[in-house]
């Protein structure tokens, strides 16, 4: 992340009760995170964050989504 508060995939995901299944990021970078923010709504994450996630998720490389969405929230890769 851009920012001194880097989350690592070490430490756990930055929201560990927000579920998402994720098929992989060949799925699509926008159904990936729509997915993640809607998840993300839903456990009431302020609007401030999933606009965080966002600008996260679209740096780099695609496979900075997978990494990224693991950094964030508990995710069930299929």
């Amino acid at each position: 992340m851009a920012n001194g508060n880097a989350i690592s995939i070490a430490n756990g995901p930055k929201y560990p009760r927000v579920k998402v299944q994720v098929t992989g990021p060949y799925s699509g970078f926008y159904s990936t995170v729509a997915a993640v923010q809607a998840a993300m709504r839903r456990a009431g994450v302020p609007l401030q964050e999933l606009s965080n996630f966002y600008v996260d998720a679209a740096e780099g490389e695609e496979e900075n989504l997978v990494r990224t969405c693991l950094r964030w929230v508990d995710v069930d890769l299929r």
